[in-house]
């Protein structure tokens, strides 16, 4: 009977204290009331970019365009992206401006020294300054590009690269059968009342035009979310008739066909601007040259699943762009 009554008041004792707390776990499991909420982890971009539109250095005066300011921007922007975590950067064409005296070629050398330290592979874009005085064969090859128009891919994207002066009234030499086309195209069309044929803006050529259908077709085909850059904006709602490709109206054509395309980004108006076209986000860059001298224009573009974020920093406006949904990555 002792033994039997020890056992069960054993057993009791030892359910008693299986039912008591451990010491600290009520305070882990049970925060006070009154304690501010847990803040979720940061969502982080699948990969992110830099970029940078109309840089435009030059050792000469120009009134609003700071032109000598641009080398110590660009070393800014550089320092900048360097403390980012950056696939590449692009410049989206203009990197100088034209100088007539000669200087032309000193100018490019310094300003791709200012990007020299630069950690991420950069990557250029044709503009309408800079060839036109430098000369479209020594700038290409200033640049380390094999030829005016490429493409690439990155973590899953399709990057195309597009030369607006495909089709320009200086930038090709003037005995070339390009500048002959280039000319040709402009007097017959420059009578139409189309704001878009001024002599600084330029187009794509006709066999850039069929290389860039291949390019989208095949990206479809594969799935790949396609993302365009181009000096020249291609849509008037996201800057000025004024400032787009002379055969917008073609090009426009040719990436309404790609279902995954997600973005055309342009520089040239340096006022900036955006719009949406059929699924497809149109943002034209501000500036770098017209930023005031303590300022600066440059961004980071951060890809997340289903969207686009533009960080930009001075005078570059920070944009989020909400991807279609059959842009699938």
């Amino acid at each position: 009977m002792r033994d039997a009554c020890r056992r069960s008041f054993l057993a009791g004792a030892l359910a008693g204290l299986l039912l008591l707390p451990v010491a600290g776990c009520a305070a882990q499991a049970a925060p006070p009331a009154d304690a501010p909420p847990v803040a979720p982890a940061p969502e982080r971009p699948r990969f992110s970019f830099g970029v940078v539109a109309d840089v435009q250095y030059a050792d000469k005066d120009g009134g609003g365009r700071r032109y000598r300011d641009s080398l110590a921007k660009a070393a800014r922007c550089v320092e900048a992206w360097n403390r980012e975590d950056l696939v590449f950067a692009v410049e989206l064409g203009d990197l100088t401006d034209d100088r007539p005296d000669g200087g032309a070629k000193e100018d490019l050398d310094r300003i791709l020294g200012a990007f020299r330290p630069l950690q991420a592979p950069l990557r250029h874009v044709l503009g309408n300054h800079g060839p036109p005085s430098a000369g479209r064969a020594a700038v290409l090859d200033a640049l380390g590009m094999e030829r005016p128009y490429y493409d690439f891919a990155s973590n899953g994207w399709r990057f195309v690269v597009l030369d607006g002066t495909g089709l320009h009234l200086k930038a090709w030499p003037a005995d070339s059968a390009r500048r002959a086309a280039s000319e040709a195209y402009w007097r017959e069309r420059r009578g139409e009342g189309r704001p878009e044929l001024a002599e600084y803006n330029g187009g794509i050529d006709p066999d850039q035009l069929a290389w860039l259908r291949d390019v989208l077709a095949r990206a479809a085909a594969a799935r790949e979310p396609v993302l365009v850059f181009c000096h020249l904006p291609v849509l008037a709602a996201a800057s000025t008739r004024s400032h787009l490709l002379w055969n917008h109206e073609e090009v426009l054509a040719a990436i309404d066909a790609c279902p995954t395309l997600a973005a055309w980004i342009a520089g040239h108006d340096h006022r900036g601007g955006t719009a949406a076209r059929n699924g497809v986000h149109h943002v034209t860059l501000e500036g770098m040259v017209e930023t005031a001298a303590d300022g600066n224009a440059f961004g980071v573009v951060d890809v997340f699943p289903g969207r686009l974020e533009i960080r930009g920093s001075g005078a570059m406006t920070s944009r989020r762009l909400e991807i279609r949904g059959d842009v699938t990555r």
